[in-house]
């Protein structure tokens, strides 16, 4: 359901001396004791952040230079509160001590994320899966009616419509996928997705808030419950299947009745209904999230080779 990848933008280090620094814009009263870097992630930077003299724990989080990101996140989290376990926001700003990034405080949500968790040998239970299929759905419940899917503005709106999803595969086909993926591979996507032209157009269909990005490191677990739902930077009006074929992205973890959890728990909250083939459409829908990672110019060589072999198994579970 998830794996330990190359980051895309490198971790952004600071001492505690600069921490210091930007917790006393948020509060004064406030002296660090000590800081300790979160490495999970792809693009933001993390850190834990201890008080002195006090039992409070802070999450601040360093956003990628330029990067405007945190602006949809901020409404995001307000909108969503009281439906969905989110991160509390504290404090927002920019500081030349981290060259002008911008730069969030968040209460620390407790638990660890559920990638670490089966790292660790954690196995999936009932009631967890139960929870994460009702909290998609909630996500999901945010409709967008007579709209295409697109990015969002600071306001949650649709500002940018993108084509229809059965273009995407072809546009993403570029020289470093078909590279890393030979001809046969790529042959046989070519052919899948001319199969699956209809169920393609159905999906464009449907367009709701997604999480975007609603992948194990995201989702935060403590003793054994759903605590939290992480980084919101890849939120826009998309395909509610997109956010499924994510969770399910990786099978050695399930099984089929943590799958029947899931489409039962989903279904009841959720105001879109699943179709009898979810599972299945969630995959090909995931598909074209993988071929448009492989084709990234960086070289990852670990996150290349994962994205490969979840590719082919995608096109075995699809045909």
């Amino acid at each position: 359901m998830g794996c330990k990848l190359e980051r895309i933008i490198p971790f952004y280090e600071i001492d505690k001396k600069i921490v210091n620094h930007l917790f006393y814009l948020f509060d004064r009263n406030l002296v660090v004791e000590s800081i300790t870097p979160l490495l999970e992630g792809c693009r933001n930077t993390n850190y834990v952040v201890h008080i002195k003299n006090s039992d409070s724990v802070f999450l601040l989080r360093i956003f990628p230079i330029n990067d405007e990101s945190w602006k949809k996140e901020k409404k995001l989290l307000t909108v969503l509160k009281n439906e969905v376990p989110v991160q509390k926001l504290y404090f927002l700003s920019q500081d030349e001590s981290i060259e002008l990034r911008t730069f969030a405080i968040y209460e620390f949500a407790q638990g660890i994320t559920l990638q670490s968790a089966i790292n660790s040998g954690y196995v999936l239970e009932d009631n967890l899966i139960r929870d994460i299929g009702k909290t998609l759905a909630s996500i999901h419940n945010h409709t967008y009616t007579n709209t295409k899917v697109g990015f969002l503005d600071d306001n949650l709106e649709v500002k940018s419509f993108l084509p229809p999803l059965e273009t995407w595969y072809e546009m993403f086909l570029g020289e470093n996928a078909r590279d890393r993926l030979g001809a046969e591979t790529v042959k046989n996507i070519e052919k899948l997705i001319l199969a699956n032209k209809e169920n393609l157009e159905q999906m464009d269909k449907q367009v709701s808030l997604v999480h975007g990005d609603f992948r194990p490191t995201n989702i935060l677990v403590h003793n054994g419950k759903l605590s939290c739902i992480l980084d919101w930077e890849f939120a826009m009006a998309g395909h509610p299947i997109s956010d499924i074929g994510q969770f399910f992205r990786e099978e050695q973890y399930l099984n089929k009745n943590l799958i029947a959890i899931f489409e039962k728990s989903y279904s009841e909250v959720s105001k879109i209904k699943l179709s009898k083939n979810w599972y299945k459409l969630g995959k090909l829908r995931d598909l074209v999230n993988l071929i448009q990672m492989i084709n990234g110019e960086n070289n990852l060589l670990e996150k290349y080779k994962n994205f490969e072999k979840l590719i082919v198994s995608t096109l075995q579970n699809c045909y």
